[in-house]
């Protein structure tokens, strides 16, 4: 059989220690980043915040009604400002802001280790094992080497462009609104 054949080699019980520690890494990255607060404000603290607008620039959120600094932006999702808000997360629910950026940068590097991942192992078992895996493992491991070879494509474009952003001292929101950033430098 050769399945009994495979797992009982070295290499996949290598490929599987690796696997392990991939995900073990990712789930620590994700924990790490769903931990992080990422709201600046909320409605209770504008009374501790007008004793201070006054030595800090600061600007009037018009749908919170709260005294904010500048870069901070209004998410309509979570109905909070948010300092640096870079984008409202889908997929984990929670906004991307100041301080939870590189967080969310890590989690999208980890994302994109374990989707290379998945490609070459994917690759090395069909390359390798071709002989013996039947046409519906085949079909299978297809389906994984293009899905995950597609995905670590996305990541890694997704990834540049928030490197840059980072690097930049840019959020999406400015890199997509660059007369927002502008005028906030005004004030």
């Amino acid at each position: 059989d050769w399945s009994s054949d495979v797992c009982s080699s070295d290499l996949i019980k290598l490929i599987t220690g690796i696997i392990i520690l991939a995900c073990q890494l990712f789930l620590f990255q994700f924990l790490c980043y769903l931990i992080k607060v990422d709201s600046i404000f909320e409605k209770d603290d504008d009374n501790e915040l007008q004793n201070i607008s006054e030595k800090i620039d600061f600007t009037s959120c018009k749908k919170c009604n709260i005294s904010r600094p500048k870069r901070a932006h209004h998410c309509r999702v979570c109905n909070k400002c948010i300092l640096e808000m870079d984008h409202h997360c889908f997929s984990l629910n929670k906004c991307i802001g100041k301080n939870n950026y590189n967080y969310f940068i890590q989690y999208i590097i980890m994302v994109e280790l374990n989707s290379c991942l998945a490609f070459w192992i994917a690759l090395y078992v069909c390359i390798n094992y071709y002989s013996e895996i039947k046409l519906f493992g085949i079909v299978k491991y297809g389906i994984i080497i293009f899905a995950s070879f597609m995905s670590s494509c996305g990541l890694f474009f997704y990834l540049m462009f928030h490197l840059y952003l980072y690097l930049a001292d840019l959020t999406t929101v400015e890199f997509l609104y660059p007369n927002l950033r502008r005028s906030e430098e005004r004030r």
